[in-house]
């Protein structure tokens, strides 16, 4: 196997990894994901932040699905990498707009500073990047 298939497998697994353990997370402390949310000053509306509290959770494991699944897979990249992108500008907004600083994160993650939690969405921006990158170049390779 070339060392590209590697790498793909490679950031395959790593948000397989990703998504599965904060969607888990999200929904074994559904209480304080929903209070975090609530205090988020962008889903601060009891309904916005009820909806969101079920529909981000929902959302990663579908794309863990998505990535899972052999059919799926180039769909679950490119949604990992579009989460990714999107939950991205929502920290740089939080940090630069925002007094009220609150975090929704689980385990691990959640004793991550802010700007901590950036690099490591900026990494993993760089891994879906790259994953998209090579499985668009293999497909197009495959079908052309």
């Amino acid at each position: 196997m070339p060392l590209k298939v590697y790498i793909e497998e490679f950031i395959r697994y790593t948000f397989i990894l990703l998504f599965y353990y904060a969607a888990v997370t999200k929904l074994l402390e559904h209480p304080k994901f929903y209070n975090d949310l609530l205090n988020s000053p962008v889903f601060e509306y009891k309904r916005i932040a009820g909806l969101m509290s079920w529909f981000i959770p929902i959302l990663e494991l579908t794309i863990a699905g998505c990535l899972i699944s052999t059919v799926y897979r180039w769909l679950g990249m490119y949604l990992a990498f579009g989460s990714m992108v999107l939950f991205t500008v929502y920290i740089s907004g939080i940090l630069l707009f925002s007094e009220n600083i609150p975090c929704s994160c689980g385990g691990i993650i959640s004793n991550f500073t802010w700007q901590e939690h950036l690099i490591f969405n900026m990494c993993f921006l760089l891994l879906g990047l790259l994953g998209v990158y090579l499985q668009q170049k293999r497909y197009t390779s495959k079908y052309t």
